[in-house]
């Protein structure tokens, strides 16, 4: 940072009550300090300039500072009096983000100045005023500490009974660090009449550095003994000082002082035991980054590489180039030694890949490729045999392509293998339609085609291709998916989208998926991904885990009918290759947007309660997933939303939810015909008047097998609200403390009540609700039998349900026949697994209460 530029100080011989000074245009980004020195008060400054000091004196002195950012080019000073006694002196200051401290004061003696903790490139501004009066030294120069360079001064003299004089001066230190401190006198020499002067001094400054490094980048093992390891780290980077050091730690202990060098060797570990290796970096200012780590275990490794597997790249005439592949072993690879019909080729190198030239156009040659490890052990020579000349030809056809299993939506097919006659076969790939869908390797003969849909007629096809990509004729297959006759809804899709776009990003064979929709938006969804599966290259499962940036849909066939945003993978078995991914209901997303303070609101409606959360809640973009929908609020709902809450979103809907006037609300999928893309609806379901669910629950019949538990503490806030009948409404409220005290969150639940007659009995009734909800809530979970006729999408959570249950232990039929249960409850989830050993699983799961609430 440094000064850009002092303006010319203003100067005026008229006198007035406002003074503009134009000092021209400001960059963008740039500070301006000013220093307004008047002999009558000031009033105002405009431009909204942040004042940092003021001391009163004959001529006064303050100190004002702001970052321009365009439109800067002068400043109006208005003052109390009218007065032609008044200088402004304006600085420019590049890279001065942060005002660090001031200092101001009246004194005849020494200025004291204490600004620390200052970053390096800050830039101090120091000035002085003093009123003269009367015969005696006419002192109009400073004297600066170390460091300050004189910008000028300027002066105005009268005559009032005596000769006076007015002046200021000024003076800028560039480069400052760590602090700027001084106790210095300023101005010597002046007269008894007017002994003191008025001082003032400011720091600013461009933003400390408070970024750490990068972290330091590919921690690797370089060697190792059956005691020692040697690891090697590629360089951090650093914003603002620069790179200083690394630390290295040992198990979690630092070993040694910071150093320079990017190789670390620890000695004296044990064989056999782990060893975990960090290193972090630290710059010039001490702020250290996070820690690469590394987990090595210290062998006496006797047993080599595997075989590398050599493949052919490239061929011409008189030259072959061939690659292979890392082979596993138990330490890291440190080099291949390279072999042309039996004879090694120079030393070992590190590189995959290697070119032989000048070769017998159409000779046969061997090439060979062994691997090195860290303690010297060396594989066996995996081998190619290949002539060195052109190789355009394509592989032998796939002989005797056939169906041998055929379902409602796979098809699987097996062939005979092919044959190249020079560089070898690749594999085989695998054709829907136009469409190569898969490539399986050269050993593979057979192949599933999966996620098709029932009774359609499907183009299949197999070509052979090998080392060099030359593809055979594709062999063509008709293949018909069996007819499903029992009207089932087509099979599952699940389609990545990106969050941003809203554009598709692929479609994947996900396997074990559970998804769940439920009232308050607290549905998720969770899958598997099969890493080992050759359909799932690395940027397809990058697209489909991208937390907060990727969005997981569920279709039936056309229908859309679940999902929301992927969050973290849970969790990742290296033994099953499996990976498990995590959906969030799209309503959590409004539940991380902060609702911004309105003032009072008074009288709204429920259903208006909803819209104001949406209007202002997040950006546009956003509300193009999630709208309102559902039976409008008729009771008025008294809220306040004060700056302090900040409710989040999905709280806020909760809050007013179970207000009086209140209603249950769930996230349902939902298609925009408009936009021709999915989104999801926040749903009302009116409390007073639940919808059918056009469904009953039937044990035996529908139902395969139920649960039944309790989960206590339903309420720990309970309303009470009572109408008037002069006009006017009562509102009593009962709080469990102790169930907050415990950690419960806030479940609130509503009653109106009529006929009552004083807030007494108000009072009474609600104390009553409140204890009645102190009692279990009854949940059951239903789990249907697995069957076509089970059209879950098309219910209505929060609806009632008629619940039938006989033939059971604990229900047992009643003599005169009746069922053991039979009565209405409410859907609050609905669970879906699509693909179980049995098809499609449904779970539906009801509640009640236990204990009843009397209304009067």
């Amino acid at each position: 940072m440094s000064l850009v530029r002092m303006a010319t100080p203003y100067t005026t011989q008229s006198p007035s009550n406002s003074h503009t000074y134009n000092f021209g245009s400001v960059s963008y980004g740039n500070r301006i300090v000013l220093i307004v020195n008047s002999y009558a008060s000031v009033l105002t400054v405009s431009g909204d300039y942040s004042p940092h000091e003021h001391t009163v004196h004959t001529l006064g002195i303050r100190l004002y500072s702001k970052v321009s950012y365009g439109g800067d080019s002068s400043v109006t000073v208005t003052t109390s009096d009218s007065t032609d006694r008044i200088f402004i002196w304006m600085f420019e200051l590049s890279d001065a983000e942060e005002y660090y401290g001031s200092d101001t004061g009246l004194t005849s003696s020494s200025a004291v100045v204490n600004v620390s903790s200052l970053p390096a490139g800050c830039t101090a501004i120091l000035g002085v005023s003093a009123y003269l009066q009367g015969s005696g030294s006419d002192n109009s120069s400073a004297n600066w500490p170390p460091g300050f360079d004189h910008k000028g001064y300027t002066f105005r003299d009268w005559t009032d009974g005596a000769a006076r004089r007015a002046w200021a001066s000024a003076a800028v230190k560039d480069g400052a660090a760590d602090f700027v401190a001084f106790t210095w006198p300023l101005v010597t020499g002046l007269p008894s009449t007017w002994p003191n002067y008025a001082w003032v001094a400011g720091v600013w400054g461009p933003t400390p550095d408070e970024e750490p490094p990068s972290v330091p980048g590919n921690l690797r093992l370089t060697a190792m003994t059956p005691t020692s390891v040697t690891v090697t780290w590629d360089a951090a980077t650093d914003s603002g000082t620069g790179v200083a050091g690394y630390g290295t730690y040992k198990n979690g202990v630092k070993d040694g002082g910071d150093q320079s060098g990017r190789t670390r060797k620890f000695s004296g570990l044990t064989p056999g035991v782990p060893v975990t290796i960090d290193v972090d970096a630290v710059d010039g200012k001490g702020n250290r980054s996070e820690k690469a780590s590394i987990t090595l275990t210290p062998v006496n490794d006797t047993t080599p590489p595997v075989t590398p597997v050599v493949r052919v790249t490239a061929l011409g005439a008189g030259s072959i180039t061939v690659g292979w592949e890392q082979p596993y072993d138990q330490t890291p690879i440190t080099g291949y030694g390279v072999y042309l019909n039996g004879q090694k080729q120079g030393a070992d190198q590190t590189a995959r890949i290697r070119a032989f030239t000048g070769l017998t156009p159409g000779g046969l040659y061997t090439v060979g490729v062994d691997a090195k490890d860290l303690l010297s052990n060396r594989s066996a020579i995996g081998t190619k045999t290949v002539k060195a000349q052109a190789d355009t030809a394509p592989p032998a056809l796939p002989g005797a392509v056939r169906l041998v299993a055929v379902t409602q939506t796979a098809v699987t097919v097996t062939w005979d293998p092919s044959s190249d006659d020079n560089v070898g076969l690749d594999g085989y790939g695998l054709y829907l339609g136009a469409a190569r869908i898969a490539q399986v390797g050269p050993t593979s003969q057979v192949f599933t085609f999966t996620q098709l849909t029932p009774g359609i007629t499907y183009s299949l096809s197999v070509d052979a291709v090998d080392e060099l990509g030359n593809r055979s004729a594709r062999v063509p297959l008709s293949a018909t998916t069996l007819t499903d006759s029992s009207g089932a809804a087509p099979p599952y899709e699940y389609v990545l989208y990106d969050w941003s776009s809203h554009r598709p990003l692929d479609s994947l064979p996900l396997q074990n998926v559970t998804f769940e929709l439920a009232l308050g938006g607290a549905g998720s969804l969770t899958a598997e991904i099969p890493l080992y599966d050759e359909d799932y290259t690395i940027g397809r499962v990058e697209a489909a885990t991208r937390s907060e940036r990727t969005m997981l849909l569920v279709y039936r066939g056309e229908r859309f009918v679940g999902g929301g945003r992927v969050v973290d993978p849970t969790d990742y078995d290296s033994e099953t290759g499996i990976l498990r991914i995590s959906v969030e209901d799209v309503i959590g997303i409004y539940s991380r947007r902060f609702i911004p303070f309105t003032g009072p609101r008074t009288g709204t409606l429920a259903h208006s309660e909803i819209d104001w959360i949406l209007d202002e809640t997040g950006a546009a973009a956003d509300k193009r997933w999630l709208v309102a929908s559902g039976v409008p609020g008729t009771v008025q709902v008294d809220r306040e939303y004060r700056q302090e809450d900040f409710s989040r979103a999905g709280d806020t809907v909760s809050d007013v939810a179970a207000a009086p006037g209140g209603f249950e609300w769930w996230t349902k999928p939902a298609w925009d015909p408009v936009d021709d893309r999915p989104r999801f609806e926040l749903r009302r379901v009116n409390r007073d008047a639940p919808p059918s669910s056009a469904l009953t629950l039937e044990y035996p019949g529908n139902v395969k097998r139920f649960r039944r538990s309790t989960r206590p503490g339903l309420a720990t806030v309970v309303f009470g609200k009572l109408a008037l009948s002069e006009g006017g409404v009562l509102i009593e409220k009962v709080v469990r403390d102790d169930l907050h005290a415990a950690g419960w969150p806030k479940l609130e639940q509503a009653y109106t009540f009529e006929g009552l007659t004083s807030p007494q009995a108000l009072k009474n009734e609600t104390q009553r609700a409140a204890d009645a909800s102190k009692g279990a809530r009854m949940v059951f979970e239903f789990e249907l039998v697995p069957g076509n006729s089970v059209r879950w999408w098309e219910w209505e959570l929060g609806a009632n349900v008629p619940v039938i249950i006989q033939h059971d232990h604990l229900y047992p039929e009643r003599p005169d026949g009746v069922p053991g249960l039979d009565r209405e409850m409410k859907i609050i989830s609905v669970r879906v697994q699509p693909d179980t050993d049995e098809g499609e699983l449904v779970t539906v799961t009801t509640a009640e209460l236990t204990t009843a609430v009397d209304e009067q």
